[in-house]
């Protein structure tokens, strides 16, 4: 599982400690998640150091040109003040900023080894804050070149020092257990939990690496949940809307699933074929059949569905579900224009017969005949056309129809006893 990429490793360079914000419920998979780090933790706290006046300026002045833009004079700088002082602690502030330097430059790999020294010189130099913050860059740069198990180290070490939450260094520790080559993810679980619900403002990468781990262990219940505090942090995000419904279907939540999807139809998040034969299916599935036709509809004559002779004939099914014939009607002309075979015309002339409109019967029926490869409706088109022509008064054409029909096996018996309706109406004088 790749969901920490590596560019993400090295949010951590410049990140702050943020405290508490979004709440989570808990899922079965973090209600027994414990504190990753012990708040009552006595840390070190070394005297507070100044720096030589003469370290100071050129520090100052090194700074300036990184505000500026101008890292190589800055690096310079900072290089210069390195090879000419003795101190641990002057070595470690300055490495910290060459560190920044060459990472702002777009060296992130290559920043690494200062960041290594400001770490190593650092101890019992720096305040521990400093030497926390150290401690997650490197463990995003190692892992950012594929040293993970260094990396992962460092953040569990981070963990054993830390009396207070950092929400990236939470995130970080998660995606590296979740990590294919590491692949823990019961263990990625709590610091994921925790980066969600101790930063500041709902963070979408930390929920989407919770939500991640949920499906990967198959929590669907635990993934509803999550994402049911996706949509409430994130209501611009359709993609959440989407996943959220997907997931009850998943756990049989038809009703959830549909008002889910209702929800992003009326703030008009639809943008995507899908959700338009998602949200139809729905309908459908509840036996809402015309709400079905409806959706789906509007998304072919969108553009969002293509205008498919499968998708035109799903419209037409459920308009004919729902007893909307003459919609049913106006659905099937659609499929009949791009169906590769005749056989939407046949529906079509068996619409128009049980609404007696025998004339636009039997000219689908003939239109039919003309596109062709109507496989096992073929039988079933020439009796029909013939009870239509019959009632029509046509009856010589009515008795060549029937006598063609009769040669398909299925009809052979109907169509013997529709001839004898053509000589009964002979009889009667009822032809035209």
């Amino acid at each position: 599982m790749k969901y920490f990429i590596k560019s993400c490793a090295l949010v951590v360079l410049f990140s702050g400690f943020m405290v508490n914000a979004a709440e989570v419920p808990h899922t079965k998979l973090t209600q027994s998640c414990k504190p990753l780090i012990d708040k009552n933790l006595k840390v070190p706290q070394p005297p507070i150091k100044g720096l030589p006046p003469r370290v100071a300026k050129k520090l100052q002045r090194g700074q300036e040109h990184m505000a500026e833009e101008r890292y190589d004079e800055a690096m310079q700088v900072f290089k210069e003040l390195i090879t000419t002082s003795d101190s641990n602690y002057v070595k470690s502030v300055v490495n910290r900023n060459l560190a920044y330097a060459v990472a702002q430059k777009g060296d992130q790999e290559k920043s690494l080894p200062y960041f290594q020294k400001a770490l190593d010189l650092g101890e019992g130099q720096l305040p521990h804050d400093v030497l926390q913050s150290l401690r997650e860059n490197v463990a995003g740069l190692l892992y950012s070149i594929d040293e993970k198990h260094k990396a992962l180290k460092m953040m569990q070490d981070w963990m054993k020092r830390s009396n207070k939450d950092s929400p990236n260094a939470y995130y970080l520790l998660a995606a590296m257990y979740a990590d294919s080559d590491i692949g823990n993810f019961q263990k990625a679980i709590c610091p994921a939990y925790f980066a969600t619900t101790t930063e500041r403002k709902p963070k979408q990468s930390y929920f989407q690496l919770l939500l991640a781990l949920h499906y990967e262990m198959k929590d669907y219940d635990g993934s509803a949940t999550i994402l049911k505090s996706m949509v409430e942090y994130f209501p611009k995000e359709n993609k959440f809307y989407r996943q959220l419904s997907t997931v009850y279907m998943e756990l049989e939540r038809v009703d959830d699933a549909l008002a889910i999807m209702e929800m992003l139809y009326v703030r008009k998040g639809f943008d995507k074929g899908t959700d338009y034969q998602f949200f139809s299916n729905l309908f459908g599935y509840k036996d809402i059949p015309f709400r079905a036709a409806e959706v789906l509809r509007e998304g072919i004559e969108k553009g969002a569905v293509k205008a498919e002779a499968t998708n035109w004939k799903t419209v037409a099914q459920y308009y004919q579900l729902s007893n909307e014939i003459d919609k049913a009607i106006n659905a099937y002309q659609e499929t009949a224009k791009i169906s590769k075979d005749g056989k939407p015309y046949v529906t079509l002339g068996e619409l128009y017969s049980d609404k007696e409109q025998w004339s636009n019967s039997i000219k689908a029926f003939d239109q039919a005949f003309k596109k062709g490869d109507l496989e096992d409706d073929e039988g079933r088109a020439y009796l029909r056309k013939g009870i239509a022509q019959l009632n029509l008064g046509q009856c010589d054409s009515a008795l060549s129809t029937f006598n063609t029909a009769s040669k398909y096996k299925d009809y052979k018996d109907h169509s013997k006893q529709w001839r004898g309706m053509v000589s009964q109406r002979r009889d009667r004088n009822k032809c035209k």
